[in-house]
């Protein structure tokens, strides 16, 4: 299940899992076909959703259609998000900012909720968020988007902890600057925006950002069995070697690596 499969990132996990002949179950806020890029001679296995992740009923029912049709869900990716309003949080429109946190945070949470129970039937499952460098650090000018996206990250630890005694992963990636619609908005936000971020703008578009396909490389990884006991992590598809690992998760899962913690005082 890809829920919010229509965008930069989500065509492009749809393509590699494609590629990989996963059956696909793919949403977005319309559910149209054409939504995915699919091309039409596609010959994969594909169901297609109109899904809004803040209407739990609306998750819950997908999900018991994507289970009843294949009497499974083994993986659930979600590439749902948005950023929010853009600039000094003293002018940040109340319902918009709201908005976005409920979109980041409850929609994963009515995500989860809706297919860890046929996870647990199961014994076993994969499950992959989206967060990024807006939960690794403080980002001033974006804070519904960055305190949203922090808060996937102690979900993504916490269910992570609580479920892996029952053979389900939980893990967020990090994938880097996409040309997605996101930056569009960025863009358009302009000096409000902040000196950090017009700077990593100018720099995009210099460089034309990350290839979407480095964050759909990592998802097949934490999707397949190579990873097997890796979770509650935060992974960059950037700039972490998580294509090194293979038989070192025993030795990863003990340390902080990958993950969001307070930094003592020595």
């Amino acid at each position: 299940m890809i829920a919010g499969a229509s965008g930069a990132i989500g065509r492009a996990i749809t393509r590699r899992f494609g590629e990989e002949c996963a059956r696909l179950a793919l949403t977005s806020r319309s559910g149209a076909r054409g939504d995915f890029g699919l091309a039409s001679d596609n010959n994969v296995d594909v169901l297609t959703f109109a899904l809004d992740v803040c209407d739990w009923n609306n998750v819950e029912r997908v999900a018991s259609s994507i289970a009843d049709r294949w009497g499974r869900i083994d993986v659930l990716v979600n590439c749902t998000g948005v950023i929010g309003p853009i600039g000094p949080l003293a002018h940040a429109d109340v319902v918009a900012w709201r908005q976005a946190t409920e979109i980041n945070l409850l929609g994963a949470f009515h995500l989860v909720r809706a297919v860890v129970p046929v996870m647990l039937a199961a014994r076993k499952g994969k499950i992959i968020h989206f967060s990024g460098g807006g939960a690794a650090y403080g980002r001033p000018y974006f804070t519904s988007y960055s305190a949203s996206k922090a808060a996937l990250v102690r979900l993504t630890e916490s269910l992570a902890a609580e479920l892996c005694e029952n053979n389900i992963d939980v893990n967020a990636i990090a994938p880097g600057p996409i040309n997605s619609r996101m930056w569009e908005e960025l863009r358009r936000a302009g000096e409000t925006a902040g000196a950090k971020a017009i700077e990593e703008l100018k720099q995009m578009d210099e460089n034309g950002g990350i290839s979407p396909e480095r964050a759909a490389d990592l998802a097949v990884f934490l999707a397949s069995e190579r990873s097997n006991g890796l979770t509650g992590r935060l992974i960059s598809a950037v700039h972490d070697k998580w294509n090194e690992i293979d038989g070192r998760v025993p030795d990863l899962i003990p340390a902080d690596a990958w993950t969001l913690r307070r930094v003592p005082l020595d």
